[in-house]
């Protein structure tokens, strides 16, 4: 198959889920996600001193992208929807930026695939939140890779 073909076809994942019927993530599904990744990314600063200041900057940027989503939410619902409290446990400091990153990258495209499904004043929202969020994973995977002494700036 041709790149075209392939690429039309790894789109359709997303089509067929709308038209069969599975929903898009709610807004209150992706607080709870923002909300993890915040609270990973603050036991992370603590463990991570070099990178502190920086690991602190994302979790202040997850906070707002909370804020947002639970406005956005209670526009959309009337519900002033209130993550679930949690801790992040961190045994190994390069494991739980692995994991950072991996949910970083999975919630930008959780972010998107709502995006892709929300009505016109929310859809720009979320790709802005989507699009921040997949900064933050490039951010954590540089980390990593730092950790490992490749491509330390």
């Amino acid at each position: 198959m041709d790149n075209e073909t392939l690429s039309a076809l790894k789109g359709f994942d997303g089509v067929w889920d709308r038209v069969s019927g599975r929903p898009a993530p709610s807004l209150g599904e992706l607080a709870d996600a923002a909300e993890r990744q915040r609270e990973l990314l603050c036991a992370l600063a603590g463990r991570c001193p070099q990178h502190a200041a920086r690991l602190r900057t994302m979790a202040a940027a997850e906070a707002a992208a909370v804020r947002r989503l639970r406005a956005e939410n209670f526009l959309a619902a009337g519900e002033n929807y209130r993550p679930a409290a949690a801790c992040a446990l961190i045994k190994s400091a390069l494991c739980a930026l692995r994991e950072a990153y991996l949910g970083a990258s999975a919630l930008a495209d959780k972010l998107q695939e709502a995006a892709n499904a929300a009505p016109c004043e929310l859809r720009n929202t979320l790709d802005v939140l989507a699009a921040a969020e997949r900064c933050r994973a490039r951010e954590l995977r540089a980390l990593v890779l730092c950790g490992f002494g490749v491509n330390c700036s």
